[in-house]
Parts: C-alpha cells; structure tokens; sequence
C-alpha cells in the first residue's frame, strides 16, 4: 500500500500506471479493461461523482505519485 494512500486510489493510480507502461497489444487491452473496470466500480460507489472529474483527479495524484518516485529513487546517484 502506497503510504497513507486510500486503498481506492491506490489501485486506481496503479491500474493507469500498467496501462500506460503496456501502451499496445492484447496485454495493453486487459489493463485498459481493468482501469476502466474499476472507474467504473469508484463510481457506483460514489453517486454524483462523474466520470470526467474523477478521471482527472486519477490523472492528477498518478501525476503526483510520478514525481514522489522520481524524488524517492534517483536513477543516478549525485557524484561526490
């Protein structure tokens, strides 16, 4: 679990992230699926909430989580 994350978005966040790393083929279709699947489950969940607003807020906190990795685990080191 992503560290004080809801469970919710987590997996929301996490479902974008592999559909945007398969990017094409029949693997990219399933993940697509399954991110849609799941919008889908966060919506009947939560009346009133729309699909457009809910999918930016995905967009926005994947776009956040993105960021916080690239701060948490630099790719090279700084050299002394």
């Amino acid at each position: 679990m992503l560290s004080g994350m809801n469970p919710e978005l987590e997996a929301l966040i996490l479902a974008r992230e592999a559909a945007l790393l398969a990017r094409a083929g029949a693997e990219a279709d399933q993940l697509l699926e399954k991110y849609i699947s799941l919008l889908d489950e966060t919506l009947a969940h939560r009346p009133g909430l729309s699909r457009e607003v809910l999918r930016r807020a995905v967009e926005r906190a994947h776009a956040r989580w993105m960021n916080a990795q690239k701060k948490t685990y630099p790719t090279i080191p700084p050299k002394a």
